[in-house]
C-alpha cells in the first residue's frame, strides 16, 4: 500500500480548523488533531505531564493530579521563555505520536490538523497544506465566545501566533490551498468538497 498523501490543516486560532477538520472527516478522510495529541502527551502518568511539573511546579495541577490547562495557559502567556520550554518538552512527544498515528492510516488522504505549522517550521513533515483563514474581527469575537475570555486575553493568544501573511508563505515550501472561513455553514461544506475532490483526483 502507498503511503497516504500528508495534508497539514493550519490556520489562526478560532479560524474554524476543527470544522474544516469535520467537514472532511465526514467525507472519509483520516483526520489526526495535534490538539488532541497534546492532551495525551500530558495525561497522568506520562512522561510529559512529569517534567511540566519538574520545570513549573506543582501549581500547573488540579487536585486530582491532572494538568491544570488554565494555569499552564496563564503561564504559557505571561512570559514568552515559558512558551519556548513548554514546546521543548511536548512537541518531540505529540510528533512522535504523530506519526505511529499517519502509519496506521489505509486511506489515500490523511489531514493533520497542526496550529502551530508555520511557527515551528514542520512543513518538511507533510506533502501539502491547508490554509484555513477569517478576518481579524470574526477571529477576534470567535475566539471570546469559544474560550470565555475578554479581548485582552483574547488579543494576547492570537497575537501568540504568526500572522496569515507568513502561513501564506508556506507556498514556497509545498502546494496550499486556503480556505476564507467568513460566510455561511453551507459554503464552507461547498469548499470542502470542491477541494475534496481535487486532492483525491491528485
Amino acid at each position: 500500500m502507498n503511503s497516504p498523501i500528508k495534508i497539514a490543516l493550519t490556520g489562526g486560532i478560532a479560524c474554524g480548523k476543527s470544522n474544516v477538520a469535520q467537514l472532511f472527516s465526514d467525507l472519509g478522510v483520516d483526520i489526526i488533531d495535534l490538539d488532541e495529541l497534546s492532551r495525551l502527551v500530558v495525561e497522568p502518568g506520562t512522561q510529559g505531564l512529569s517534567e511540566l511539573v519538574e520545570y513549573f511546579g506543582e501549581r500547573i495541577l488540579n487536585t486530582d493530579k491532572t494538568l491544570n490547562r488554565r494555569a499552564l495557559r496563564e503561564i504559557l502567556v505571561s512570559k514568552p521563555t515559558n512558551q519556548e520550554k513548554i514546546e521543548e518538552i511536548l512537541h518531540p512527544k505529540i510528533l512522535e505520536k504523530m506519526q505511529m498515528e499517519i502509519k496506521k492510516v489505509k486511506n489515500k488522504l490523511v489531514i493533520v490538523e497542526i496550529p502551530l505549522l508555520v511557527e515551528k517550521n514542520l512543513a518538511y513533515l507533510f506533502d501539502r497544506a491547508i490554509i484555513v483563514q477569517c478576518n481579524a474581527e470574526k477571529q477576534l469575537e470567535r475566539l471570546k465566545k469559544r474560550d470565555n475570555i475578554d479581548e485582552n486575553q483574547a488579543k494576547k493568544l492570537i497575537n501568540s501566533q504568526t500572522s496569515d501573511e507568513n502561513r501564506q508563505k508556506l507556498a514556497e515550501q509545498l502546494p496550499v490551498d486556503v480556505i476564507e472561513n467568513n460566510s455561511e455553514i453551507s459554503e464552507m461544506v461547498q469548499k470542502v468538497r470542491d477541494l475534496y475532490q481535487k486532492l483525491i483526483n491528485l
